[in-house]
């Protein structure tokens, strides 16, 4: 502070006469008169007495006229002086009496000294004066927040190093300025102007209370009114009036008219722009009343009888409540809408302004398995056409890979090569990238020695890097997550073309977020049981289905009983279509259900996790290996296998099975159907399907089981419905 005092302005110094030029000029003159008199005298003039005369009379004339000057300035100047402070005080006065702008001065222990009249009426006060603390007059704001905003006269600049939060809290909890924004006793809004005064030693902070309740009352009413678009698709209405007896245009008008009135009492706007899908448009206000009951309309669509009521109608919905154009709020409902689906649907994903990534409501039941021939057939063709421009192929899956990872890879690679040797682009490589020192690795190498092609056809992620260029495609299957890529390295060197990357996703996990990429192929399908099915039917689709050597439809095989536990969980129709398919292609259940087959010390770790599983909540089952237990690759395996068996336990509806790899703990998560363990594994920052899920936890065991607790408690606050409660 002294450094500020030492180089503040004096604001009253255009008000003073420097009494300093006319001593220097008087000076000046007389040592100019005395050099030019010692002159004269030096050459001896004549009447030398008369001359010095003279000059003594001039200088005291001059310097008489120079220093009367001066007065008369000085004089007119304190004349000024004396008015300018009549004025400021009259201005003073009529600011604090008569101008209605609130204001008060708060010394540095933070007491209030004076008020005006406009903040005297907001108090109460009966005078200016006064001793309050500042608390009394705005109790969400501090001395601190006001020295950081300070703005100082002296200089004109105004420093503030942080935005600060609204100081009433409760009045404008979302609203963050860097400048306190308050409620007074009047009821109304000030946003506080801070100024920093000085007397002598002392500081004081001048806070003036700017009105801005019209404001905010404005920005409030433009946020609640502000437009929301939302894209709303059935979800499985037109694949259940296929199975049951129920009229599609009646059911249709029936949910049209539940969608209807739902918006109506939005005050909205809602039409049917194709067969089964809706735009909506309603207020902001709205969609956080949406938000408050969780989105009933979910539930309200669920409970529409459609036959026999087996299975539940759905609907899922994207909606996009963000800045900028009409355009950008479609691109971002539209968008929103692929995610809610290929999560499942059945659920709501919602992109608000100011927050990253999207929001999703609802998704706890599962959807309906749909008829996906045509969308094989289309992924077929998109794919077809890649490859006319690509010099090389690579395929990965997940780290760790099981058997449905290293199956739908060995079933792209029969694709890719058929459609290219078609072309006579038999030169062109096509090569699977995966972890060679796996034992899942070595029972699928092992069954495919019989095919010679195989020999140079698996690579490590190392040995990939050097083998791709800029024109190779790239399939990514059995998995959507770039954290558990194989080699997600592979990715930044594979540059985009139009915007669109020459990268294909192929899988029947749900998505946990945006890729990092925008693929030219994106075939996601929830309501399949594996990748394998999706690439068996890929195959069946194709024209090439006859190329499918015995040994690759086992693999393809192996692949889809993993996935389904022989059959048992999240086999559809089409799971047992695919199936026949390979079964025609020389598959056999049999000799896929060796590559199971375990070793002994498998069976050691299995027994391991058996030791220590623990009934939750009647229906969850959570298991854990040893934290003693050697660590190895294969216990993300043996967790998979662990969760599996637990669903055979009686009563239990889901399972969780833990095991340390290095920092973290790997979780695997199986249901049968019921409880949707890809909304629990989320909680964890993982992700998966609706029946098998997985995440990766920091932290110690403990630690890890209590986490995987708690977001199973939430779910069953989120859907209690499910476990019999209200």
């Amino acid at each position: 502070m002294s450094d500020s005092r030492h180089n503040r302005k004096d604001p009253d110094a255009s008000l003073r006469v420097d009494l300093r030029i006319p001593f220097a000029v008087c000076t000046i003159e007389g040592v100019l008169l005395l050099g030019i008199f010692c002159l004269l005298a030096f050459l001896k003039v004549d009447s030398l007495p008369m001359i010095g005369l003279v000059f003594f009379l001039f200088y005291l004339i001059s310097a008489g006229l120079i220093f009367t000057n001066a007065f008369f300035r000085t004089s007119r100047i304190n004349q000024n002086a004396r008015s300018t402070e009549l004025l400021t005080a009259d201005v003073y006065r009529l600011f604090r009496a008569e101008i209605h702008i609130p204001y008060a001065v708060v010394n540095a222990g933070g007491t209030v000294r004076v008020i005006n009249s406009a903040m005297q009426e907001i108090l109460g006060a009966n005078s200016p004066v006064c001793d309050l603390p500042l608390s009394d007059i705005c109790s969400h704001v501090t001395m601190e927040q006001l020295k950081i905003c300070t703005r100082n006269p002296e200089d004109g600049v105004r420093t503030v190093s942080a935005p600060l939060p609204t100081a009433d809290a409760a009045v404008d909890p979302a609203r963050a300025t860097a400048e306190p924004v308050v409620r007074l006793a009047d009821g109304k809004r000030y946003r506080i102007e801070t100024y920093l005064l000085r007397e002598g030693v002392e500081c004081y902070y001048f806070l003036l209370f700017r009105d801005v309740n019209a404001y905010l009352d404005f920005v409030d009413e433009t946020n609640r009114s502000h437009v929301v678009l939302a894209y709303i698709m059935l979800d499985n209405l037109r694949e259940l009036t296929q199975f049951v007896r129920a009229n599609y245009r009646a059911t249709a008008n029936v949910v049209e008219e539940k969608l209807t009135r739902w918006v109506d009492s939005m005050h909205g706007m809602i039409r049917e722009y194709d067969r089964d899908k809706y735009l909506a448009i309603f207020s902001e206000e709205m969609l956080d009343e949406c938000i408050r009951n969780n989105f009933s309309i979910l539930d309200e669509i669920m409970r529409i009888p459609v036959g026999d009521n087996s299975f539940p109608l759905s609907v899922s919905m994207g909606i996009a409540d963000i800045d900028g154009t009409m355009e950008d709020r479609d691109k971002a409902a539209n968008a929103a809408l692929d995610m809610a689906l290929q999560r499942g649907g059945n659920q709501v994903a919602l992109q608000r302004r100011g927050v990253n990534g999207l929001k999703y409501y609802g998704g706890g039941h599962k959807t309906l398995e749909g008829n996906t021939a045509i969308s094989s057939r289309v992924s077929v063709h998109l794919l077809e056409k890649q490859l006319e421009q690509c010099n090389g192929v690579m395929i990965m899956g997940h780290k760790d890979p099981d058997f449905d990872a290293i199956g739908s890879a060995v079933g792209a690679y029969r694709l890719c090569r058929s459609m290219l040797d078609a072309k006579g682009k038999t030169d062109v490589p096509v090569r699977i990238v995966t972890d060679k020192e796996c034992d899942t690795f070595h029972i699928c190498a092992e069954h495919l020695s019989a095919l010679p092609e195989y020999d140079a056809v698996f690579v490590g992620k190392s040995a990939a890097q050097w083998l791709i260029s800029t024109k190779t495609l790239l399939i990514i299957v059995d998995v959507n997550n770039p954290v558990i890529f194989e080699a997600s390295t592979l990715i930044e060197r594979i540059p985009e073309v139009d915007g669109v990357s020459p990268i294909a996703v192929i899988d029947h996990h749900r998505l946990t977020g945006k890729l990092p990429f925008t693929p030219f192929l994106d075939y996601i399908e929830t309501t399949k049981s594996s990748a394998s099915e999706i690439i068996t039917e890929m195959l069946e689709q194709s024209s090439y289905g006859e190329m499918l050597a015995k040994e690759e439809a086992n693999l393809l095989l192996a692949g889809i009983m993993l996935d389904t536990h022989n059959f048992t969980r999240a086999a559809g129709a089409q799971t047992f279509a695919a199936t026949y398919y390979l079964y025609a292609r020389n598959a056999r259940t049999e000799t896929a259900r060796e590559f199971f087959n375990e070793r002994y010390d498998e069976l050691l770790v299995a027994s391991d996790f058996d030791s220590h599983t623990k009934i939750y909540a009647d229906v969850f089952a959570v298991t854990w290996l040893s934290e003693d237990h050697k660590q190895g690759p294969e216990d993300r395996i043996a967790a998979s296998k662990a969760a599996d068996k637990l669903l055979s336990v009686r009563g239990v509806e889901a399972s969780f099975a833990m095991a340390v790899l290095g920092e973290r703990v790997n979780v695997s998560a199986r249901s049968k159907g019921k409880i949707n363990v890809q909304l629990i594994m989320e909680k964890l920052g993982g992700g998966g399907h609706f029946d098998m899920a997985g995440a990766s936890v920091a932290g110690t065991l403990d630690d890890a089981v209590e986490r995987l607790l708690s977001a199973i408690d939430e779910y069953r606050m989120q859907y209690p419905e499910q476990f019999g409660n209200k």
